[in-house]
């Protein structure tokens, strides 16, 4: 007979029922894990029997379960009078909403609605006083008048009142009050309007005195180098003018047809250095010899015979500072100075420095026709050039023989 080694010997028909539990423990192990989709695992699924049907959402009770797995259960909206302020909720009833009571001096803030109580409360002036501490948003209570209202650790004064004495006074609203602390989201506005005002006035009265020391400040004018040391030679003596001597005609010689300048200076009856300002010059063709004009009381030659023009080149044809400067702005209208040295070149924003920077219309010509010198050849050819583009034929020879004749 033979003998069977020793060890562990599996019974052929043990194999299939060991197969068997090893397949339970998996599935077993399986169906605890990640909950699917319709195993009633999560929140808002229920099972019905056999099937995982969602909820009902606020304002609506459950009527009945789905009939498919994970489909909607058939819902209808709470009648008038209840509520239900549940989400994904099963509830088949609709709760009922409180009434206030009248004898506790409730008073209905928000009346009820499918999805919301009815919200009970105090009118203006009364404060909640809970039966119950701490007072809760649900606790019973009744309303007490804030002034006898006694305010505890568990029952602070209510929004708009602040503790004062053993109750609760209403915050103050008028402008003359102290704003408590506790009244800082009522009142609290008023001590950051003051300040606003402080501030904005003190702002508009800075303005106004600046603005009014700015325009009653005198004017300092610039004084160049030029003008310092020429002043004795270009400032002429004061001069008395009668009505006739206002106005003088440079006439041409007798016997010859050329161009009449008339100069015309409003400068009153006393004339001030430096203040005296060519107003008008009109120049007309004369269109007849001299001898043929009307017949006229002729005073002495107003202008000596005219020297020959010096050469383009020699200092005398070039624009000499001081006097000379004077002669120019003197010769040329003061209502067409800009165009003038404009039409000389000058820059446009050099004038508008020297307008900005100088106050006296005189001293803003002389600072013109220096930086014009700086700037460009000064030949007294362009001078006479621009007077003539300007169609100022009679003032350039006007010019032209004061420069000849000197000071």
């Amino acid at each position: 007979m033979e003998q069977r080694p020793r060890g562990c010997v599996v019974e052929p028909l043990f194999l299939p029922s060991l197969l068997l539990l090893l397949l339970l423990l998996l599935g077993g192990h399986g169906q605890g894990g990640t909950p699917g989709r319709c195993d009633c695992a999560s929140e808002p699924q229920k099972r019905y029997g056999q099937l995982c049907c969602r909820g009902c959402p606020k304002g609506q009770y459950m009527k009945a379960p789905c009939t498919e797995p994970c489909g909607d259960s058939s819902c209808l909206p709470c009648p008038p009078g209840t509520f239900l302020a549940r989400d994904s909720h099963f509830k088949t009833d609709c709760t009922r909403c409180q009434v206030c009571d009248e004898e506790a001096l409730q008073v209905t803030l928000e009346n009820c609605s499918a999805e919301t109580d009815t919200h009970c409360g105090c009118q203006s002036g009364w404060c909640v006083d809970c039966s119950t501490e701490p007072c809760g948003k649900s606790s019973p209570f009744s309303c007490t008048p804030c002034s006898s209202y006694e305010p505890t650790t568990y029952r602070p004064c209510p929004p708009g009142f602040y503790i004062h004495g053993n109750g609760c006074a209403s915050c103050p609203t008028s402008f003359s009050s102290v704003c408590p602390k506790a009244c800082t989201a009522v009142c609290g506005w008023k001590q950051m309007f003051w300040v606003q005002v402080l501030l904005g006035a003190s702002f508009l009265l800075g303005t106004v005195l600046i603005c009014a020391y700015c325009r009653w400040q005198p004017c300092k004018p610039v004084v160049t180098a030029d003008i310092a040391g020429m002043e004795t030679l270009a400032s002429p003596q004061t001069t008395h003018f009668s009505a006739s001597d206002s106005a003088h005609t440079l006439l041409p010689p007798p016997g010859s047809t050329g161009k009449v300048c008339t100069t015309v200076q409003l400068v009153g009856n006393n004339w001030t250095p430096g203040l005296s300002q060519t107003e008008e010059v009109v120049c007309r063709q004369a269109s007849q010899p001299w001898d043929q004009l009307p017949n006229r009381t002729l005073g002495p030659p107003l202008v000596p015979p005219l020297s020959p023009a010096p050469p383009a080149g020699s200092p005398a044809a070039v624009l000499q500072p001081g006097p000379q400067l004077y002669d120019v702005m003197d010769a040329v209208p003061a209502r067409r100075w800009k165009e003038f040295v404009r039409t000389l070149g000058l820059r446009e924003a050099e004038i508008e420095a020297v307008e900005v920077e100088i106050c006296r219309f005189r001293d803003q010509q002389y600072e013109m026709l220096k930086r014009w010198r700086q700037q460009q050849p000064a030949g007294l050819g362009a001078i006479y050039a621009a007077l003539e583009r300007m169609g100022l034929e009679g003032c350039a020879e006007d010019l032209r023989s004061r420069l000849q004749r000197g000071p």
